[in-house]
This record gives structure tokens, C-alpha cells and sequence, in this order.
């Protein structure tokens, strides 16, 4: 029986996974090198976007059981997250045909995506600041978008009050075994025994769990998008947006900023997992937020921030057990898509680690999809965050 549980890292994913095993009443603590939703890491510099439009399939089941649960979340952790469930609209430009949309449409119903057309009129009148320069969108009503670092900090605090410990500015110098079984982390003050270990590392998880006695590698790398804000504007959108074809994630938060994201890289930082500010990234971004929002010129640019995001291989989360070093698990490699599903994996990691009848289903997201080196899985997620 597990009774004792370590989560590394205190991002939205692992504030959700000790906050699930707290709520089952599990001795959990959580280890942070740094500060919950750690500046330079994933969580911090989220673009904060709610979708389950433009998912893997893989993923889709995560995305909508999570949506469920963040319109309740503020409720439920006693905190302002800043929900605004506004959706998602998808742009296209004049290169796709109507017929074209409504192929993606119809395949949406085949999933259980709610979503509907919008004609070039449609799009003026509900939003008028959008550029005419596009003929057709979607509309998906099941989005929107939320403070990355509100919700990484309320769900790291609504475990603290269900007893779990947090410790930040503690870094996990390894995991130790023995006999094929994880019994704790060696950290830079202490040796913590436990009975299970759950490695939600973010792109540190690769170094943590490459040092281990395992067949199965963790094949992820460190992507450092650019994001940025504008000052204050008044309402401009009110939706999120994105466009077929183009880098793009744009919203506009609670403080009337203007936040642009969609994988636009950092420059080089002193390492891989760090990065500094681009000239280019940040003149293509703005190219794209203006060819949407034209408006947008008169509210500059007041900051950009990065982030270190934990990028698999195939672009999709790898959750889940490893099948030869008992009582270890695994819940990184977001590769940019992870915020929407945090509830989700929080509830379905705690679970497992529980060994109870899994109330959500997971299938090909575990490690053992890249055993030999196989590639015989598909990406058909968008191709860029938000």
C-alpha cells in the first residue's frame, strides 16, 4: 500500500497531482527547486488558454473531462483564478473553402466537440475588432482561458490546507531505488524516504529520470517560447483567438492586456533550459496579432516573459507508470498544452498511484509508446501552444 507519496516539481501539473492525493487523504509532499508556478519554467509563463479544439486524440478525453472541472474550480479551491469562459474562435483565411470548414466541423461532432460556423458577417458583428480579412471561423464554446500562475498557486495552497507539505527552494539531485522500486529523493539537504515518486519535473523530469536504471529513456527537449503583453487596452476581444496556418494564441486578459503567444521562440540563455529575449520572435508575433487585430497598434508591447516548456517527441503528454522501476510515474513532456489539462491529470495520477478503478481513460499517452526507439505514433495536435 502507498501511503507516502513525493511529487517533484511545482508547476500546475504537480500542484494538481498533490492537491488530487491530498484530497484522498494521502501523505504527499511537494518539492520545488525554485517557487510554485517557478519563474523561467512552464506554469509561469503559460499562455493561460482553455481548449479542447485541436487536440491529439490521445489527449481529447483529458482536455473535455478538465473543461468540466474549471468551471468549478474557483468553487472548489476557494480562489480567483481568473476563469473567463469566453471559448475559442479559429480563423481561417481566404485560401480555405466553406466546404473545407465544415469538414472540421463535422469531425468535431464525431469527437463531441461542440462547435459552429461563423461567415464573414457573422464574425463582424460578434466581433467587430477582428480583421474583415477572414471569411470563415469556428466558434468553440467550450474555452477560454485562465491565470497560469493563480491557478498553479491555488491548487499548491488548497493541498497545503488538505495537510500536504510544500517545499520550495529545495532542489531533487536524484531519485533513489533499489531492487527496481523507488524509495525516495535525494535532495541538496536531505534524503526523503517514500513509498512512490511522481516525476512532474517539466523539462528538468528528462535529467531525473534518465539517471535512473530504466529501458524505457524519456525522449523530450527543452523549447523556450516568447510571449507577450501589451499595456492595457479597452475591451478589444472576447474570445480567444487563433488562425489556420498561423503561429498565433491571442487573448485578452482581466488587467486588458493583450497576450499573444503560439511558440514563437527565446533567444539563446545560458543553457538549455533558459532564454532571453528576441528581436524576430517578437516582430513575427506582432506581424500576426495586427494582421488579426488592427486596433492592437495602438497599445505597444510592454513586456515579453519565456518560459522553459518540456517538448515529447510526438508533441503529446507522457503520463503514467513505468513498467520496470515499481511505484514510479511520470506526468511531463506537455510540449506547450498541458495547462488546460491539469485537473485532469491531478485526478487520474492520484488514482493510479492509488491503484483505483480509473474514472478517466488514458490510452497511448504512456512512455512505453517510444520503447525501441519506435515511431509508429502520429501528431494531430495543433502544431504551436496556447
Amino acid at each position: 500500500m502507498i501511503n507516502e507519496v513525493i511529487v517533484i516539481g511545482g508547476g500546475i501539473i504537480g500542484s494538481s497531482i498533490t492537491y488530487h492525493l491530498a484530497q484522498e487523504g494521502i501523505k504527499v509532499t511537494l518539492i520545488e527547486k525554485g517557487s510554485i508556478g517557478n519563474t523561467g519554467a512552464a506554469s509561469k509563463a503559460s499562455a493561460g488558454g482553455l481548449r479542447e479544439n485541436d487536440r491529439d486524440s490521445r489527449e481529447l478525453s483529458l482536455a473535455q473531462a478538465s473543461l468540466k472541472r474549471w468551471s468549478e474550480l474557483e468553487h472548489e479551491l476557494n480562489a480567483d483564478i481568473e476563469y473567463s469562459p469566453v471559448g475559442q474562435l479559429k480563423l481561417f483565411k481566404e485560401a480555405h473553402s466553406k466546404n473545407q470548414v465544415k469538414e472540421i466541423i463535422d469531425d468535431n461532432k464525431n469527437n463531441g466537440i461542440e462547435s459552429y460556423l461563423l461567415d464573414k458577417n457573422s464574425i463582424a458583428n460578434e466581433h467587430p475588432s477582428i480583421s474583415s480579412d477572414f471569411p470563415y471561423g469556428i466558434f468553440y464554446p467550450n474555452g477560454g482561458h485562465a491565470n497560469s500562475l493563480l491557478a498553479t498557486t491555488a491548487f499548491a495552497n488548497a493541498a497545503k490546507s488538505l495537510g500536504a507539505i510544500i517545499k520550495t527552494g529545495e532542489q531533487v539531485l536524484n531519485i533513489s531505488y533499489q531492487n527496481g522500486e523507488v524509495i525516495g529523493v535525494k535532495t541538496q539537504n536531505d534524503l526523503i524516504p517514500c513509498d512512490a515518486v511522481v516525476n512532474a519535473a517539466g523539462i528538468w523530469s528528462e535529467v531525473l529520470h534518465n539517471s535512473l536504471q530504466t529501458e524505457y529513456k524519456l525522449p523530450i527537449k527543452p523549447r523556450i517560447p516568447q510571449m507577450s503583453a501589451t499595456f492595457p487596452a479597452p475591451q478589444l476581444i472576447n474570445t480567444v483567438i487563433s488562425v489556420e496556418g498561423t503561429k498565433l494564441s491571442l487573448k485578452q486578459t482581466k488587467d486588458g492586456k493583450l497576450r499573444a503567444g503560439g511558440g514563437y521562440d527565446s533567444g539563446p540563455g545560458h543553457n538549455k533550459f533558459t532564454g532571453t529575449y528576441s528581436e524576430k520572435s517578437l516582430t513575427e508575433q506582432r506581424k500576426a496579432v495586427l494582421s488579426v487585430l488592427p486596433e492592437a497598434q495602438s497599445y505597444a508591447v510592454d513586456f515579453t516573459y519565456n518560459g522553459a516548456e518540456a517538448e515529447s517527441i510526438d508533441g503529446v503528454p507522457i503520463i503514467g507508470g513505468v513498467p520496470d522501476l515499481k511505484n514510479y510515474f511520470l506526468a511531463t513532456g506537455f510540449s506547450g498544452h498541458g495547462f488546460t489539462l491539469a485537473p485532469a491529470i491531478g485526478q487520474y495520477i492520484a488514482e493510479l498511484i492509488q491503484d483505483k478503478e480509473n474514472t478517466l481513460t488514458i490510452n497511448g499517452l504512456n512512455i512505453e509508446r517510444f520503447r525501441d526507439g519506435a515511431k509508429f505514433y502520429e501528431n494531430r495536435g495543433r502544431g504551436h501552444p496556447g
